[in-house]
């Protein structure tokens, strides 16, 4: 014998359920695209990159600005010992991106500044 507000608790929960495993699978479909986040290819590429990079701009004449493009995943530190990247577990920073921009005038030192 069903009573009304039975009825209405399985419905609420088939909904909660529905709703929960839209959430799971979006969460796994997000992990999968992101490559990023299981592999660290990237990162030593882009480490290896940066290294030359700054090298080389600093070796360069005249006046120089560059953008580089890294993806929100990645925590640059560059220094006088060199590049350093770490790497976040954030689930959505691997889909979003920020611009390193380096700056160099004649004769003067490399400026790295860091623009969301």
């Amino acid at each position: 014998m069903n009573k009304k507000g039975q009825a209405d608790a399985e419905q609420l929960f088939l909904f909660a359920e529905i709703v929960l495993g839209i959430l799971v699978a979006t969460i796994f479909i997000l992990n999968a695209a992101n490559i990023d986040s299981i592999s660290n290819i990237n990162k030593v590429y882009a480490e290896e990159d940066l290294t030359l990079l700054t090298e080389t701009l600093l070796m360069a004449p005249g006046s120089i600005e560059y953008d580089y493009i890294m993806k929100n995943i990645y925590d640059v530190d560059i220094s006088e010992e060199g590049v350093t990247i770490t790497k976040t577990f954030g689930l959505f920073d691997g889909l979003s991106y920020y611009m390193l921009h380096f700056e160099k005038e004649q004769g003067g030192d490399l400026v790295i500044e860091k623009n969301a």
